[in-house]
């Protein structure tokens, strides 16, 4: 093999790993890495605008193609950039492998009082130390490919997530011998858990579901990452049970399948907060159940139900807010394999089949899109909108969306079908990943079709990607719910202090004509202003051959319901209703009547 510097041997490691793009901001930190990472054969080096940005579509492509995400930035501030879209994919358990420039090896602060002593120096491995499962820097050349096989192995082994690498910028360019370069082993882990152990726990889960009268099964995104996906749906099929999803598992199964009871948590659908709220069993499988899912009050979350959980991470299995009957501590795809292999001679609880019933009911009687969402004489609903969106997208379509009211709206009204694709960073829920996450999903896609959903006030935050998708004719459709600032802050701000602080044009917050400044950047665009115009303008978006930008005029104020939402007591104390409450609160009667369980009034 021919001499190569470093860099040269890391492009050629990158590439081995069947990843067709990666994600980067050039600059001076990284021109040894630059050069070798931008002209490799086998993969495309993608500039966007900004780190944050493309660390946001590092994460998206490796939720489509279930391979590590590519991420490189310069030295200084393109690592700071980085640090909200690495942490995001640190909370999803994302992989992720970044690599940044440094300043050089007789250049850093390392065992100094200075701040800074190389050109744009940061101690950035201080600063993501704790938000990657391994991160290092490269100050012997040789070690270059110890360091890389130890972070991928990190990466994609157990519970996944982002990997950093730091190399200054003289280790950058040294020549190696790659014959003559030590490599990494991976250890094995002190505490692995036996094949006997799962048979024991699945045994077990076997019993309490045959006793179960009201289970529900409640998958998380770790089913995904382990490539499980269809034995669940197997798994499913096999119980006959009903199925509540998290948000980001939404996806894997479609909304109208008679088993699908709907989503939980803060902005659930009532149906599926009644279903875990009266069931007698849960079955969590690859899922942390973040208070996002079980509401602030987690002593009455379930409160009746037995609980299985299975995560892959012993630590999600102890924390405070959850309270497993039976932890299992495995990967999802082999905990849910095992059970089927299990399950021949399972014998369901007859009382099941009225169980499945109910759920339905729920779905039926409390639907999140009321008929008077359909027909406002002016502006549009957001709930209307993604209802008629959803109607139109074909299976296999792939839905990017950002935070607040375009998360919140689609994930309680977006009708899932087979193989489509529904997702955000939901665990830090920043604002301004829909635009470079849609970027990163289509690529990962064969820059087929992509549709992103935004805000007004999200898109905002990355606004500039708007060229990436110019400079790489990227067909993505973006959808701007235009509410005059952020939605949920201005609800949020109303219902406790009764006045706003920067979330609208009063408060200090406002935004541009966003078909405007598309039309600026080369994109079509137009703007639909009432819900008569929303059919022709949704079919015409979709019908155009490559990017295109849809302005949605919704209410500045409009209700974002249902939700589990915090009450306040005379003497300002904070009171959280358990999910089953949901506002606008049900008739006391009616609430009654859909409980099983005991009712429980708060406040």
């Amino acid at each position: 093999m021919r001499a190569v510097n470093v860099s040269q041997y890391l492009a050629d490691f990158f590439g081995k790993l069947g990843v067709g793009e990666l994600f980067s901001v050039s600059g001076g930190g990284a021109m040894y890495l630059n050069d070798a990472l931008g002209f490799h054969p086998k993969f495309q080096f993608i500039a966007t605008h900004h780190e944050q940005s493309a660390a946001m579509a590092a994460e998206a492509h490796a939720r489509i193609t279930g391979k590590i995400g590519l991420l490189h930035v310069t030295s200084g501030p393109g690592g700071t950039n980085a640090i909200t879209g690495v942490y995001g994919a640190w909370i999803d358990s994302i992989p992720m492998f970044v690599v940044s420039g440094q300043a050089s090896t007789d250049r850093l602060i390392s065992g100094t009082p200075l701040r800074q002593l190389g050109v744009q120096e940061v101690d950035i491995l201080s600063a993501v130390r704790h938000i990657t499962k391994y991160a290092a820097m490269v100050t012997e050349p040789r070690m270059i490919r110890y360091h890389l096989e130890k972070a991928l192995h990190y990466a994609m082994s157990g519970r996944p997530g982002p990997v950093w690498l730091d190399i200054p910028i003289d280790v950058q360019g040294a020549a190696i011998d790659p014959n003559d370069l030590p490599g990494y082993t991976p250890e094995t882990p002190a505490h692995r858990r036996s094949d006997a152990y799962l048979d024991r726990q699945v045994t077990q889960c076997l019993a309490m579901l045959e006793a179960a009268e009201r289970p529900v099964i409640v998958p998380g995104y770790g089913v995904r990452l382990a490539g499980g996906v269809e034995s669940l749906q197997r798994l499913i099929e096999k119980l006959r049970m009903p199925v509540v999803s998290s948000w980001n598992a939404s996806d894997m199964f479609a909304s109208d399948d008679p088993l699908y009871a709907g989503r939980c948590g803060l902005f659930g659908s009532r149906a599926g907060n009644f279903a875990v709220a009266n069931a007698d069993l849960l079955v969590v499988i690859g899922c942390r159940m973040s208070i996002a899912m079980t509401g602030h009050n987690t002593a009455l979350f379930a409160r009746e139900a037995k609980q299985i959980v299975v995560d892959i991470d012993e630590t999600e299995l102890n924390k405070p807010t959850l309270r497993p009957d039976l932890p299992v501590v495995a990967d999802a795809k082999a905990f849910i394999d095992r059970l089927l292999a299990r399950a021949g001679n399972f014998r369901r609880n007859p009382a099941t089949d009225r169980w499945l019933s109910v759920c339905q009911d729920w779905k039926t009687r409390y639907p999140v899109v009321l008929d008077e969402y359909r027909t406002l004489p002016e502006q549009v609903n957001s709930y209307y909108f993604i209802e008629q969106l959803s109607e139109r997208l074909p299976s296999g379509s792939i839905v990017v969306t950002d935070m607040g009211t375009s998360f919140t709206c689609t994930m309680q009204t977006f009708a899932t079908k087979p193989n489509q694709r529904l997702f955000t960073s939901s665990g830090l829920a920043a604002m301004g990943f829909g635009l470079p996450g849609a970027i990163g999903a289509c690529f990962a896609n064969g820059r087929r079709r992509t549709i992103c959903i935004t805000g007004d006030g999200g898109l905002m935050f990355n606004l500039q990607e708007l060229q990436t998708i110019v400079q790489y004719k990227l067909p993505i459709a973006i959808f701007v719910l235009a509410n005059n600032g952020y939605l949920t802050m201005k609800i949020t701000q109303k219902n406790h202090f009764k006045r706003l602080v920067g979330s609208d044009p009063s408060s200090g917050v406002s935004c541009p004509d966003f078909v405007k400044v598309a039309q600026s950047f080369g994109i079509e665009g137009a703007h639909i202003r009432s819900s008569a115009d929303l059919l022709a303008g949704l079919d015409r978006a979709l019908a155009a051959p490559g990017a295109y930008l849809c302005e949605i005029e919704m209410p500045e104020a409009q209700a974002l319901i249902p939700r589990v939402q915090t009450m306040k007591s005379p003497e300002g104390k904070l009171m959280p209703t358990p999910i089953e409450d949901m506002f606008p609160f049900l008739e006391r009667e009616e609430l009654r009547r859909n409980m099983v369980i005991p009712p429980v009034q708060v406040g």
